[in-house]
């Protein structure tokens, strides 16, 4: 009888080929025999691989630890986060500026010094490590950072030429995060400019880093638009500039697709355009001049709702890798991100806010499959929309907006304890799909919380309804996701409760008042 090929090559050399196969194909070897079951069970490298898939991880190939080390690190990661459990505790005063980015918390004084604290880690052996960096020499407005690129951008308030009709000049500043002096890799002068209409004062800002891009959104709550400045912050180009009273929102989808958000027809239609900086010429554009590649539509909205905000968040933006000098076993994964998507409106005299969830992999995937000749291209929300996403009324705060990482949504909310007294609870909102399929089959089921454990909720084979006079017609949505949910201890003794919620990938920040 002819022997298998599988029979007859080393066990060796079948495990130096089952190592170049990704997750999936990991997966699916493990269905095909014992031999190859047993193979990859025994193997840490293999087991690795199989645990970054279900975690939505990518393995850092830089780190010293060796692969039993990264396999235990992760599957305490993936642990603590399933339970809610941290190791340690710490009080951080909160100042005047901040930014949450990277692992990294930043927050400026009001003698214009930014002090940076490095968030630790037991399990990824992540050193607690704080420094300051002065910015006395500019007036500084707002500033963001990607500690993954040692970038810090700082942005100066708009300043006034001395001619009548000069108009409002805004530098944005390019230093090392570390030291604060310029940063190598930017132009000289590592300067980048906007000038804007003098009559137009901003009232805030939002600025994200995208690789070798930087985006600035002016924000205007005036009668003037806002307008959304992206520059390749290496060699100083201007590559967009947008300007429209439409232009509510923005993100960046990938390093080469910027998501922006906005009211169409009249404030009756939400929509995301998804556009590419690369086939823009840095010169002012209306949105419905631009080359968009694609709009996504929202649901039609009833004539009474006037817009009133919108915001579009994920964290990582960048597609990011840890610096060189980080040893970090694993990170999050650059290609699965969570997108929460925040529409604000009136509807006569209630207001009412929604969170549209949606996976950024969803929305690239539809972009990616259009040919050439489809610029400009409308999908309808029937087609987009309701397997893809989850639409729920929004309940968080818009101030302490760094409530994604990931996969994960965190939020507080009132619930009630069992002796009846009104408590805070945490909840983490997990829409990683892998890794809920994983636990369903090791069967993981909804629990209630018993002796500390937390509660698990389950929304992988349901739909959410949303019922609202801001819509026409009723919504269902049934991307899945996943609900941990915990008590948070009571802080009634010193005054002050939890008021909202923040993340990153290895801490939860509570913002207390």
């Amino acid at each position: 009888m002819t022997q298998s090929i599988i029979h007859i090559l080393p066990l060796e050399l079948i495990t130096r080929i089952l190592m170049m196969l990704d997750y999936r194909s990991l997966a699916a070897c493990r269905q095909v025999c014992h031999l190859f079951n047993t193979s990859i069970a025994r193997n840490s490298p293999l087991q690795y691989t199989l645990e970054l898939g279900a975690a939505g991880k990518q393995d850092n190939p830089l780190s010293s630890f060796d692969f039993p080390r990264k396999l235990a690190a992760l599957q305490r990661h993936q642990a603590a986060w399933r339970a809610l459990q941290w190791t340690s505790a710490k009080d951080i005063p909160m100042l005047h500026l901040w930014e949450l980015y990277g692992g990294v918390l930043a927050q400026s004084d009001f003698n214009r010094t930014i002090h940076f604290r490095r968030l630790p880690s037991q399990i990824r052996e992540i050193e607690e490590h704080s420094w300051s960096v002065s910015a006395s020499d500019t007036d500084l407005r707002d500033f963001t950072m990607d500690p993954a690129q040692d970038l810090l951008v700082l942005i100066a308030r708009p300043r006034r030429g001395r001619r009548l009709d000069a108009r409002l000049e805004t530098a944005v500043h390019l230093r090392s995060l570390t030291t604060g002096d310029r940063h190598p890799l930017a132009p000289d002068p590592p300067i980048l400019r906007h000038s804007a209409d003098a009559s137009v004062v901003e009232s805030s800002l939002i600025v994200q880093v995208c690789g070798d891009r930087v985006a600035v959104h002016f924000v205007s709550h005036e009668a003037a638009p806002s307008v959304l400045v992206v520059w390749n912050w290496k060699t100083g180009q201007k590559e967009l500039d947008l300007g429209d009273s439409e232009l509510r929102a923005f993100s960046f989808l990938a390093n080469h697709y910027i998501l922006v958000g906005g009211f169409g027809d009249g404030g009756r239609s939400a929509r995301l355009y998804v556009l590419d900086p690369t086939n823009c010429d840095g010169e002012p554009v209306a949105l419905e001049d631009v080359n968009y590649r694609c709009v996504f539509l929202y649901p039609p909205c009833s004539a009474r709702v006037t817009p009133v905000g919108f915001q579009i968040r994920a964290d990582p933006i960048s597609p990011r890798v840890p610096p060189a000098s980080s040893n970090v076993p694993f990170f999050a994964d650059r290609d699965l991100r969570l997108l929460v998507i925040t529409m604000c409106v009136a509807v006569g005299f209630e207001f009412a806010s929604f969170n549209l969830f949606v996976l950024s992999r969803a929305l690239l995937s539809s972009v990616e499959g259009l040919g050439p000749e489809n610029d400009r291209h409308h999908f309808m929300w029937k087609d987009w929309g309701p397997r893809n996403t989850r639409l729920v009324r929004s309940p968080h705060s818009q101030a302490w907006v760094c409530f994604v990482f990931g996969t994960k949504f965190i939020s507080l909310v009132d619930g009630e304890s069992e002796d009846g007294e009104d408590v805070r609870m945490l909840e983490v909102w997990d829409f990683n799909a892998i890794g809920m399929r994983r636990e369903r089959c090791q069967g993981v089921v909804d629990t209630m919380e018993v002796e500390g454990d937390p509660i698990i909720e389950w929304h992988d084979h349901d739909f959410t309804a949303v019922y609202h006079d801001a819509f026409l017609e009723n919504i269902s949505t049934s991307l899945p996701y996943r609900v941990v949910r915990r008590d948070l201890p009571s802080q009634k003794l010193d005054g002050h409760f939890f008021a909202d919620g923040m993340c990153s990938e290895d801490n939860i920040i509570l913002v207390d008042v």
